[in-house]
Order: C-alpha cells, then sequence, then structure tokens
C-alpha cells in the first residue's frame, strides 16, 4: 500500500499520512463545489447551443417560406398588365373589374401572405379573383369550373398553398397549342380536414412516356417543401397524368 506525505504542499502542517485508498474520498470532497460547478457551466452552454440552433432552425424554415411563397408566376401579372391596358384603351366595362380583382391579388401575395395563417375565405376569394382574370384574358376558348364546400366554422391555411396549385394548372394546362383547354377545381372543408384537387387539359404527347415538367418544375416542387415544412405527416399529395390531362389531390389535416 503507497502513502502520500502532504507537509509540503500544506502550509499549516504537518498533517497526518493519507493512504491512497482515501485520497480519492478526500479529493472529490474537496472538489465537489468545483465539479459541481463545471458541470453546470457545460450544461448551460449545451443548452444555450441547443436553443441557438433551434432558432437558427426556424429562422431557415422561415427564410425559405417566404422564398418559396416569392415564385408565384411573374407572367400573370405581366399578361394582366397587358389586358388591363387594352381594355382602358377601349373604355372596356370589365376594365373596372379587373382593376379591383388586380389589386386585391396584389394586397393578398405583398401583405396578408406575410402571415403565417389567413382564413381559407381570403384565400378562395383570392383563386377567385385569379380565375376571373385569366378568364378574361383566355375568353370562351377557356372552360374553368370552381366548385367549393365550405363549412361554416372558420378554419386557417398556410397562404398561398393552395393559390400556388392553381397557377401552376394555368401555367401547364391553359397553353396556346391546347384547342379547348379545361380547369376543373374542387374544395371541401369539413371542420379541420380539407380536400382539394385540381384537373387541367395538357399538351397531347403520344410519342413518349416520360412525364414533363409537370412533376418536376418548381411550381410543384415548392409546393411539395412548403407542405412538408408546414404541415409534417398531417398531408397527402398526390399527381395523375396521361397524354392530355394532369390532376393533384391535397388532402389536409389541420389539426
Amino acid at each position: 500500500m503507497g502513502y502520500y506525505y502532504l507537509d509540503k504542499f500544506c502550509i499549516d502542517g504537518p498533517y497526518p499520512f493519507i493512504s491512497l485508498e482515501d485520497f480519492p474520498l478526500y479529493m472529490l470532497s474537496f472538489h465537489y463545489p468545483s465539479f459541481i460547478m463545471y458541470f453546470y457551466k457545460v450544461n448551460k452552454q449545451q443548452q444555450q447551443e441547443r436553443e441557438l440552433l433551434h432558432q437558427l432552425e426556424k429562422e431557415k424554415v422561415s427564410t425559405e417560406l417566404k422564398y418559396l411563397k416569392a415564385q408565384l408566376n411573374p407572367h400573370f401579372l405581366f399578361n394582366t398588365l397587358n389586358n388591363l391596358y387594352s381594355y382602358v384603351i377601349t373604355k372596356s366595362p370589365k376594365a373596372p373589374d379587373m382593376i379591383l380583382q388586380l389589386s386585391e391579388i396584389l394586397d393578398y401575395i405583398l401583405y396578408k401572405s406575410q402571415n403565417k395563417f389567413v382564413s381559407l375565405s381570403e384565400e378562395v376569394k383570392v383563386i377567385q379573383n385569379y380565375i376571373a382574370l385569366e378568364q378574361i384574358r383566355y375568353g370562351d376558348r377557356l372552360k374553368v369550373s370552381f366548385n367549393k364546400e365550405m363549412s361554416e366554422n372558420p378554419t386557417q391555411i398556410s397562404p398561398l398553398l393552395l393559390l400556388s396549385m392553381v397557377e401552376n394548372a394555368f401555367k401547364h394546362g391553359v397553353s396556346g397549342s391546347i384547342k379547348k383547354p379545361e380547369v376543373s377545381i374542387s374544395l371541401k372543408q369539413n371542420n379541420s380536414e380539407l380536400k382539394f384537387s385540381i384537373w387541367n387539359t395538357k399538351i397531347e404527347n403520344k410519342e413518349s412516356n416520360k412525364t414533363d415538367d409537370y412533376k418536376t418544375g418548381i411550381g410543384l416542387v415548392n409546393i411539395q417543401r412548403q407542405l412538408n415544412l408546414i404541415y409534417p405527416e398531417k398531408h397527402q399529395f398526390t399527381t395523375e397524368e396521361t397524354d392530355t390531362y394532369f390532376s393533384l389531390q391535397l388532402n389536409l389535416k389541420q389539426t
């Protein structure tokens, strides 16, 4: 058994010999407050680091959502302004309604969409304005239907989510090469459950079975990304495509 003599380390010595068996106990008793302070400090630093990482992740998600929301098709605004200009020049009675509808859409996109959630009725209203402007643009050549069933209980939704799907359908399904473009939209909301589906014509492609940019384009990729960020494990998003049409369906649980 070994021993240490502590006289030379202590001012008030001499002290008795301490065996190696007792030495750890003496050391622990002497340094116990220091250990407590050390572990408290380490735990506090780890907690602060976790909180910082959580905050950075929230800011990253928020920034990403703002970026995704900003990517509505700019051609819609350009074409609408061109149509509006022609109606103003010809003094068409449609011009005042177009100005009001466009104003409401811009107000929604620029300001209300900055909120995390908006009422479903507001999203539906801006979709109706969008459809009305596109109907003016394409005239009788375009056939559009929008059927909706909404419960009396107010519910909220992430802004621009449904509008982005509608915009995607018009972007790909109402091009000039389609002789009789059609878009059919259905919305069914029952308390916290929502079903939203869109069917639209597309350019017929008999030479290849490969999908075009419907599924790989920026529109649907952004929509899927928003759903994953805002409604994780609370949504089902499916698409179907043939040579002549494309459809998508969203089932959403908001609680």
